[in-house]
C-alpha cells in the first residue's frame, strides 16, 4: 500500500556540519528507495519556500509543505497557498514595534527584516539568511512597511518586550509555537504541519493509517499527533518523544534509513 511520508528538515533529515546543513547519504538512499517502492515523500517544514535550500531541492522529493502548512507544492504545481491579509499584516507590524518585539516575516519569495539592530535569536537568522538567500532577503524601515506578502513569521523577545500584550491580542488568530531561547514561530491558526498532511491525504485519496511523519521539535507535534504513524529522532525533547510511536537514531546515526527499514518500507 502506498504511503505518504513527511519529513521535517532541521534535526531530522539534515543537521549542521560546520556552518551548513548536510543530508547524510543514508537518508538520500532511503528517499530514493521509498520512491522506487511507490511511496510519496514530502518535506514538511516551518521554513517558507524562500528558505528551501538547493541541497533540499536536490533530494528530488515529491513535494514540499512549507511555512507550517501555509504553502503546498507537488512536483512543480502549487496546490495550496495562504498569505496573511494586508490589514492584519499592517497592524501586526505596528504592534510588534509597539511591543518592542524583534521579527522576521517569511513568504514564498521574500524574507523581511527590520533595519534595526537585533539582540535576540532572530539576529542569528538575519546574519545567516542575508548570505544564504540574497534574492529573498530584504531589510526595511518598519514605519514604511505595508502590504507585505508573507505566510508566517517568527519573533524574538527580550527583557523590554511586552510579549503578554502581543500574545493576548493575537493568540486567537495565530498559533504561537515556543521554540525555546525566547524565540517563537507564529502561524495562522488554521494552518499547521498537520493540515498540510490532511490536504495531501485528500488530494491523493490516502487514508490516515498510510501516513508517516518524522520530526524532532515542538513545531512537529501537530503532524506527529495527526499522522497514522509518528517517528521521532532520538535527540528530540520529551514532549516529542512522548507523542511518537517509534524513536529512531539521530541524523548522522542513519536515523531515517533505520526507521524506514524498521517499518519495512525499504
Amino acid at each position: 500500500m502506498r504511503k505518504l511520508l513527511f519529513f521535517d528538515v532541521d534535526g531530522t533529515i539534515a543537521d549542521r556540519v560546520g556552518k551548513k546543513n548536510v543530508v547524510p547519504q543514508s537518508a538520500k538512499d532511503a528517499i530514493k528507495k521509498l520512491q522506487k517502492n511507490g511511496h510519496l515523500c514530502f518535506i514538511n517544514t516551518g521554513r517558507a519556500l524562500s528558505e528551501i535550500d538547493v541541497y533540499l531541492k536536490e533530494l528530488n522529493m515529491d513535494g514540499f509543505i512549507c511555512g507550517c502548512g501555509t504553502y503546498i507544492l507537488y512536483k512543480n504545481e502549487i496546490l495550496f497557498s495562504q498569505t496573511i491579509p494586508f490589514d492584519i499584516g499592517n497592524e501586526l507590524i505596528k504592534d510588534l514595534e509597539k511591543y518592542d518585539i524583534e521579527w522576521l516575516l517569511e513568504g514564498e519569495k521574500t524574507l523581511y527584516y527590520r533595519n534595526k539592530p537585533y539582540t535576540t535569536h532572530i539576529g542569528d537568522f538575519k546574519s545567516e539568511q542575508e548570505n544564504l538567500y540574497p534574492d529573498a532577503y530584504k531589510e526595511l524601515d518598519p514605519a514604511m512597511a505595508s502590504n507585505l506578502v508573507f505566510d508566517k513569521f517568527c519573533i524574538g523577545v527580550h527583557k523590554n518586550s511586552d510579549f503578554k500584550s502581543f500574545s493576548e491580542k493575537y493568540s486567537k488568530i495565530f498559533t504561537i509555537i515556543d521554540r525555546g531561547n525566547s524565540f517563537y514561530e507564529i502561524v495562522p491558526s488554521n494552518c499547521s504541519k498537520a493540515t498540510g498532511i490532511e490536504f495531501l491525504m485528500e488530494y491523493f485519496n490516502v487514508e490516515k493509517k498510510d501516513t508517516i511523519a518524522i520530526g524532532d521539535s515542538n513545531n512537529d507535534l501537530p503532524m506527529l499527533e495527526f499522522a497514522g504513524t509518528s517517528i521521532a529522532m532520538k535527540h528530540s525533547p520529551k514532549t516529542v518523544l512522548d507523542k511518537s510511536d517509534y524513536i529512531t537514531d539521530d541524523v548522522f546515526g542513519d536515523g531515517i534509513y533505520n526507521a524506514m527499514k524498521h517499518f519495512k518500507l525499504i
